[in-house]
């Protein structure tokens, strides 16, 4: 058995009823990590709207009578198309843009006048949620009422593109949407706004007309806290599961436990295993291909190696997995960042400076029509677990990775009974023993660790998580879809890698630690460090409450 070490070994070599306790809780752990932190998740909004590009006396002249027939004569005007039927306007919903239209005479007091660069950086977002339709007031005039004084109209929705996009077409149609997969940057409109630069845009009518100001529809910024019962109902029961089974474990308990090294120590030192006497230098490697086998009963000769490093506690198929898993994990982080580059590319500049600036500004973990995984989730709950897959699979390699370091750890202080005098570190002390480490490892490996641990948990939930967003028209009145599915950052995934390679790169360099005295390299084996406790003439209840040191004690006698 391993001693002090997490080991799935271990697991059939004790009475089946603790077997079976175990494996309720690893297997109640699971949806835990799949569900929990979505059992409770925000749904943002957003807006689509239209923008109207006009004259800077349209709003002086009087209001149509009916928004609608106004727009279909000018559509039909603009586009040539006099010899139409009278409701044609190229497939268009016309009554939405004249509903529009109508919305500013019926109450223009939710529209706020703009400067263009304020303008420019208020629509320059991914999600439009506090405000809604707006119109550019262009530096021309118009002295024929009402027809020319709407020179374009474009509808924005977030379907897959930002929403900020429309600010980089040239030429704003009448009557059109927003659309195209081009690669775009609102900021840049925004930053020569910023610089009293002028902002110009095309137009059906006008080769090109400069923006003097904006009115910009505010609408009351709405956000959901949701909760889904079925999640929830499922990570209660897995927890009383977790509870019934972790109090079974301590109230059925009768025999002493081998937590620690110092247990196994305590526990052989009392009672001596006769099957290990005169074994004293026998380590894992003897004890797996030698003694277990029943071939020889005696160690080798000793031969002096030096002082071995502290990856020597660590045995190899532990190692290889660990690294192994690991690797993957970054490989595939590696793999989805470049998938995510790629996505964006069509959008977004993929070079250094847009990575310090434009996807800093898009931040960790947040939610944009843009960056979302390319696959149809029928329902919230297939998106959640999708989300949450990772942090499942970065806990199990949390505890395979916490693993190595308990193991050489523990090698570390299983060499120190070589250099000088210990006193016995046990899960329950008696008189002239101490008490074990709260975290089974010292504090100075133990709370980096953890903090590790955590900080990895928080940006891995920053890099994919659930995005559910209720889009609604440009009048406000009803959602017109709903974005359900999984977001991700490309920044947050940058920052993942690095932290996952430098914790390879870390577990690598406490391995290359030489251990404090030369020892045998007992590796947590329970048989190796039973051969280690035999003593010659002492009373073991008087040496397990003084401080004890490994070494030669004599010849024994060959018991074969």
């Amino acid at each position: 058995m391993d001693i002090g070490v997490p080991s799935v070994r271990n697991l059939f070599r004790i009475k089946r009823e603790r077997t079976l306790l175990w494996v309720a809780i690893g297997i109640t752990s699971i949806p835990l990590h799949l569900l929990y932190n979505s059992a409770v998740y925000t749904t943002l909004a957003g807006n689509d709207f239209i923008v109207t590009v006009v004259t800077n006396n349209h709003f002086e002249q009087p209001t149509y009578s009916n928004m609608t027939e106004a727009l279909l004569a000018t559509y039909r005007e603009v586009h040539n198309e006099t010899d139409r039927p009278k409701d044609f306007a190229g497939g268009y919903d016309i009554r939405l843009w004249g509903d529009v239209l109508e919305g500013y005479n019926k109450n223009p007091q939710s529209y706020e006048d703009l400067a263009p660069a304020k303008c420019a950086k208020l629509y320059n977002t991914d999600l439009m949620s506090n405000h809604r339709n707006l119109f550019l007031i262009t530096k021309h005039s118009s002295n024929t009422a009402h027809n020319n004084t709407l020179l374009g109209m474009i509808k924005v929705r977030v379907r897959g593109i930002p929403s900020s996009n429309w600010m980089c077409h040239s030429h704003i149609d009448f009557l059109s949407n927003v659309s195209g997969s081009h690669w775009c940057e609102p900021k840049d409109i925004a930053s020569k706004t910023a610089k009293g630069l002028p902002w110009r845009v095309g137009v059906e009518r006008r080769n090109d007309v400069e923006i003097s100001g904006c009115k910009s529809e505010k609408t009351p910024e709405k956000c959901k806290v949701q909760f889904s019962l079925g999640i929830m109902i499922v990570v209660i029961c897995c927890n009383l599961i977790k509870a019934c089974c972790m109090v079974m474990a301590v109230a059925r308990s009768r025999e002493p436990t081998l937590v620690t090294l110092g247990d196994a120590l305590d526990s052989f030192l009392r009672v001596p295993d006769q099957t290990t006497m005169g074994m004293c230098f026998a380590d894992k490697r003897f004890i797996k291909r030698e003694w277990m086998s029943g071939v020889r009963t005696i160690p080798e000769q000793w031969k002096v190696k030096g002082v071995q490093r502290w990856w020597t506690s660590v045995s190899r198929t532990r190692w290889v997995t660990c690294n192994f898993f690991c690797l993957m994990v970054v490989i595939a982080a590696g793999w989805s960042f470049q998938s995510g580059m790629v996505n964006d590319s069509a959008y977004l500049q993929t070079d250094i400076t847009s990575m310090q600036t434009k996807r800093w500004t898009r931040g960790f973990g947040k939610v944009n029509s843009l960056s979302l995984v390319a696959l149809d989730f029928r329902n919230i709950t297939e998106a959640t677990l999708l989300a949450n897959l990772p942090q499942t699979i970065l806990s199990f390699l949390y505890l395979a990775y916490n693993s190595l370091f308990t193991c050489m750890l523990s090698g570390h202080e299983w060499s120190l009974f070589s250099h000088h005098h210990r006193t016995l570190r046990v899960t329950s002390p008696r008189p002239g023993q101490r008490s074990t480490y709260w975290l089974q490892i010292p504090y100075t490996y133990a709370i980096p660790l953890m903090t590790l641990s955590g900080l990895l948990h928080w940006l891995t939930s920053q890099s994919i998580f659930l995005a559910s967003v209720e889009i609604s028209d440009p009048l406000g009145g009803e959602i017109s879809s709903t974005i359900s599915g999984v977001g991700y950052s490309c920044i947050a995934i940058i920052f993942v890698l690095i932290l996952g390679i430098l914790a390879l790169l870390a577990a690598a360099g406490m391995g290359y630690r030489r251990f404090s005295a030369e020892i045998t390299t007992v590796q947590s084996c329970s048989a190796a460090i039973s051969a280690a406790c035999h003593t010659r003439g002492e009373d073991p209840e008087v040496i397990i409450g003084k401080k004890v040191r490994w070494g030669d004690v004599g010849t024994v006698p060959d018991p074969g």
